[in-house]
């Protein structure tokens, strides 16, 4: 039998403080930085092996198709099903979720 307990205390001022100190922790950190650090122009450009990227991003971009073809591949079995069951509509989706959410739910008060 699964013993569900909801027990617990509410303090906001003890929230509150929880909060102050963990920002002050991170302020404290956030200070202990490197002050000589000095930003780029290159700042946030990606990282490829040290060659600049090129203009046209596109001529270096890999599709989410090439990037997992070997895993697709070797679970073709398994996805195919799964992929035809897919409609697109939003409607379908949260039918899913409503029923899985209602299997649930009976599950939990069967078992308490």
């Amino acid at each position: 039998m699964i013993d569900i307990v909801l027990e617990g205390i509410w303090s906001p001022i003890v929230f509150i403080l929880v909060i102050l100190i963990t920002t002050l922790v991170a302020y404290i950190l956030y200070e202990m930085g490197n002050p000589s650090y000095k930003r780029t122009k290159h700042k946030g450009e990606p990282f490829i092996s040290g060659n600049r990227p090129p203009k046209d991003i596109r001529k270096i971009h890999v599709p989410g198709d090439n990037l997992f073809w070997g895993f697709t591949e070797a679970l073709k079995n398994y996805f195919e099903p799964l992929v035809e069951g897919h409609t697109g509509k939003l409607n379908d989706y949260m039918y899913w979720v409503v029923i899985t959410l209602a299997v649930v739910l009976i599950y939990i008060y069967m078992a308490v």
